[in-house]
């Protein structure tokens, strides 16, 4: 058992969970948030609009609030006519995703494209140092990548509430805005938020693979970003239906684009976020709200 106080310092959603995990075992908590708000990107969002979105990943770990409700997608990943479901894959890791692959056994074209594919899905560089360790870690655990429902913020809220509630405190905005990514070489994530009109299309997994369909295809569009040649849209089209509006009479929907950009690129955000609509086949009478936030925005860069 802990006692006496202890103080925790932001670190995004682990950094509160930590704090909370403290206060469990019986210690006085303060928790100072240095960014705006508590729980890092765990974030959900309306922007005035009659749609909600996470501003940060899509799915996450299963949060450890008995409380929360949540969906568990199935499948999650889809990458060209092959999907990903949620029984966990035993993988021997290497250095890189390759390596890792490799040592695996992993031969089948179909299951080495789903598995890269989930590795940028979450935010992973495929030939980063440590990516193929990072991606065995993630594949022992996909039975525990969740939806929250409601959106993220359900979960830092609840875990805020129980924090203040044994007696905590928590301070949030005592560093001020939060610090965006460097405009340095490499790879990020970009999010471009769009609600509709009408229906969005359906999905045949949680997160659906476009700009590429099998491994060749993927590593050969991150290795042109990588050199700043941006060519047509890579991501994932990531379902939002469970945050979209439930009032009666609504026809609306809205959905995430999850893209790769080199980071400091200067992307033109009209003509990105244009190019990312006519691959979806998205007309633009049916849009109702997009915001695009470029991986400066995001914070979120494609490491191991």
């Amino acid at each position: 058992m802990t006692a006496g106080p202890v103080e925790v310092t932001g670190n995004g959603f682990a950094g509160l969970l930590d704090a909370v995990e403290l206060s469990r075992a019986g210690a006085e908590v303060t928790f100072t948030e240095p960014s705006l708000r508590a729980g890092g990107t765990f974030v959900t969002e309306s922007f005035l609009t009659p749609f909600r979105f996470n501003l940060g990943p899509g799915l996450v770990r299963r949060p450890p609030v008995p409380s929360l409700r949540v969906l568990a997608p199935d499948p999650l990943v889809a990458v060209g006519e092959a999907s990903l479901g949620r029984l966990p894959i035993d993988l021997r890791a290497g250095s890189t995703v390759a390596e890792t692959l490799a040592a695996s056994d992993v031969d089948d074209p179909a299951r080495r494209s789903l598995l890269l594919g989930l590795a940028v899905l979450l935010g992973i560089d495929p030939e980063a140092a440590g990516s193929g360790s990072t991606l065995a870690a993630a594949c022992q655990a996909l039975d525990d990548l969740v939806v929250v429902e409601g959106g993220n913020g359900v979960a830092v809220a609840a875990l805020v509430d129980e924090l203040l509630a044994s007696g905590g405190h928590v301070t949030e905005g005592f560093g001020g805005l939060s610090q965006r990514l460097p405009s340095s070489p490499g790879l990020g994530i970009c999010r471009l938020f769009v609600g509709l009109r009408r229906l969005a299309p359906v999905r045949p997994a949680f997160a659906t693979a476009v700009g590429f369909g099998d491994e060749q295809s993927l590593l050969a569009r991150l290795g042109a970003l990588r050199e700043g040649r941006l060519g047509d849209p890579v991501g994932f089209v990531l379902d939002n239906s469970h945050l979209d509006p439930q009032r009666a009479g609504d026809i609306l929907s809205s959905f995430v684009w999850q893209g790769v950009l080199p980071l400091g690129a200067g992307v033109v955000r009209e003509l990105y976020a244009e190019a990312v609509l006519a691959t979806l086949g998205i007309d633009h009478a049916d849009v109702l709200f997009r915001l695009l936030w470029l991986p400066e925005e995001t914070g979120e860069r494609l490491g191991g």
